[in-house]
């Protein structure tokens, strides 16, 4: 600032405040740092009045100590703009590797065939002698936004669950040629469950059942063979709902057996009645009146007991008042074929 005193020319430069620069530096960097930097710089300054003690600051913020000296460390090193949120944007990026012409032909065949899968593509491509992979071709549509997310995603679910149905109007007249499976919850004190894993002959009424502490697909797989030890004829096919445990390792193990599995529409319950009719009474019959324990062994032994009950003791109406033993053994020694049939309908 320059101005006169007493008609003499007089300049004055001004005097520089102690930490005026630091304050401006502040003032400066502050614009440029985020909601969540600025949070850090509290927590940090609060760590400074309490004696920069680690333990208690990440103690009184709910922090991991790790993450305390992870701010000093940037805090010493960066300074406050050290605090900032770091990009977490991989420093190696893949970087296309497909050539332009293929990418620019690829795009061509989508447009010009909107609906045809990626594997059809592919096929057009390597008639042109171009030869890429199918997840090259995937991938490709994939960034140029050329895929109906909604009709992959349907096709996608198809191709990873294939239901098989049993033909409509399907013949049982022999035991073994459908047994219907399900599974029912034991419900247990506080809360925990076991599951009780029921197979059923369509036409016999004779049942295996098991105990087991989750109902995995791999307990599933685990009962089919204790069905097919268990029955005293072939099991010729399966039925089951649409359940994870009748998936994975389970449908596996039918086809290494080469045992049809075949599937319930969803939501149709009724479709697999005879397994479903059997469950409720398991649950009148059984499960009111007592017998459950939380222990495994103590449970799976009980089904055990059921089961030879159901099997030799209990008279049933749909057998006209014969055990399925008794009515299994009718049929096996009966000169005359019988004419009992079970046509099951879709």
């Amino acid at each position: 600032m320059k101005g006169k005193y007493n008609g003499r020319r007089m300049t004055i430069y001004g005097a520089i405040l102690p930490g005026t620069i630091a304050i401006a530096r502040s003032a400066f960097l502050t614009d440029k740092l985020t909601e969540r930097a600025k949070y850090k710089i509290k927590i940090l300054d609060w760590h400074r009045v309490h004696g920069s003690n680690n333990s208690l600051t990440a103690r009184h913020f709910g922090l991991g100590r790790m993450t305390l000296y992870r701010w000093i460390k940037r805090f010493k090193r960066y300074g406050v703009t050290g605090l900032n949120e770091e990009s977490r944007r991989p420093k190696r990026l893949r970087q296309p590797a497909t050539p332009w012409n293929t990418v620019i032909r690829i795009v061509q065949l989508r447009k010009q065939y909107p609906a045809w899968s990626k594997y059809k593509l592919r096929a057009l491509l390597s008639r042109e002698g171009i030869l890429v992979s199918v997840t090259t071709v995937g991938r490709v549509l994939k960034r140029r936004g050329l895929i109906n997310l909604k009709i992959s995603r349907k096709r996608r679910k198809a191709a990873l669950h294939p239901k098989a149905r049993f033909p409509r109007g399907l013949r049982i007249s022999q035991p073994g040629d459908m047994v219907q499976i399900d599974t029912k919850h034991i419900m247990l004190p506080g809360g925990r469950r076991f599951y009780q894993f029921t197979a059923i002959d369509v036409l016999g009424k004779r049942k295996v059942m098991r105990v087991y502490p989750s109902e995995s697909s791999r307990n599933g797989a685990r009962f089919l063979e204790e069905c097919l030890s268990g029955f005293p004829f072939p099991i010729k096919a399966v039925q089951t709902d649409n359940g994870s445990t009748f998936q994975k390792e389970f449908d596996k193990l039918c086809q290494v057996k080469g045992i049809p599995h075949y599937f319930i529409y969803p939501r149709n319950p009724r479709q697999n009645s005879y397994v479903e009719i059997s469950q409720g009474a398991d649950k009148r019959e059984f499960y009111q009146q007592g017998n459950v324990c939380s222990l495994l062994p103590v449970m799976q032994r009980k089904i055990k007991e059921w089961e030879d009950v159901w099997n030799n003791v209990r008279p049933h109406q749909a057998l006209n008042y014969l055990t399925p033993s008794e009515y299994l053994f009718k049929v096996q020694n009966s000169r005359i074929p019988t004419k009992d049939v079970i046509v099951l309908q879709t």
